[in-house]
């Protein structure tokens, strides 16, 4: 067997692949929250004031769990086989890429494990350049191994195989916002787009009622129209440097160092 990067790559597009459904899994929530337009009329006449609060949010699709699962476990199984293809290309029969890994650790006796079983499948070269890309050198430049994006695919890839990642929508903004007072022409509506926690109830505009209220009748009706909604989603509770990063990001920048490291090895090692 001829050492190729050419499956690594697949898996690259494969992960690439997934983080557009991910993103389109997001959007179909949002777009389904501006068809049922879920918002509550709050009426405070004694600051005539008529307040527009977001009604129940639509649950966190599970979808988006499982994307970011396969994004993640792609991307891990894709560093694995670099290192296999190394071994091929150290000589090695295609047997031994059961042994083989891609060490990602954010300490450096940890590192000392893979030593043992990695030295003698590749080359020195090749194994000082994966020690080089280790998440615990980030202490030389003063940041927190933790929060490497390498060791975050390694860590995520771990709690996914064990219980479903915890991916959560904490944002929303609404656009776009019209009113129409017994059937007239609708009004547009001063939106703050800014981002709002996602919470049932939570205002989104406040209409100022003073010019309609001295012709105000207990029957009047009124309708809202428009109010696309979208929403920023993030993985929680993991313990690693994606917590609190919005989710395609994220997946986005993992993918970003995968990437990176394809060609660091491509360049150096499968040139020829």
């Amino acid at each position: 067997m001829v050492a190729s990067l050419a499956g690594v790559r697949h898996k690259l597009q494969r992960a690439e692949k997934h983080l557009a459904d991910l993103n389109a899994a997001i959007q179909r929530w949002g777009a389904a929250e501006q068809k049922t337009h879920p918002f509550v009329l709050d009426h405070q006449p004694q600051r005539k004031r008529m307040v527009i609060r977001h009604g129940k949010f639509a649950p966190d699709d599970p979808d988006w769990a499982l994307i970011v699962g396969d994004i993640i476990h792609t991307l891990r199984s894709a560093l694995d086989h670099i290192v296999c293809q190394l071994a091929i290309l150290n000589g090695n029969d295609v047997s031994c890429c059961e042994a083989t890994y891609f060490p990602i650790c954010i300490c450096k006796p940890e590192f000392k494990k893979a030593e043992k079983r990695l030295k003698h499948l590749i080359s020195a070269a090749a194994f000082a350049r994966i020690e080089g890309l280790q998440p615990y050198h980030a202490t030389d430049e003063g940041k927190r191994p933790a929060s490497a994006f390498l060791w975050a695919i390694h860590h995520l890839d771990i709690i996914d195989k064990h219980r479903i990642l915890l991916i959560v929508g904490k944002k929303f903004r609404t656009i776009d916002l019209r009113y129409s007072v017994n059937e007239g022409p609708f009004i547009s509506v001063g939106v703050d787009q800014s981002w709002r926690p996602m919470e049932d109830g939570t205002e989104v505009a406040s209409i100022d009622m003073t010019p309609l209220a001295a012709g105000a009748k207990p029957e009047d009706k009124m309708r809202m129209q428009g109010g696309g909604t979208e929403a920023q989603v993030f993985i929680d509770e993991t313990g690693c440097g994606c917590d609190g990063i919005e989710v395609v990001s994220a997946m986005s920048a993992c993918i970003d160092r995968v990437s990176e490291i394809i060609e660091i090895f491509a360049s150096e090692f499968f040139s020829s």
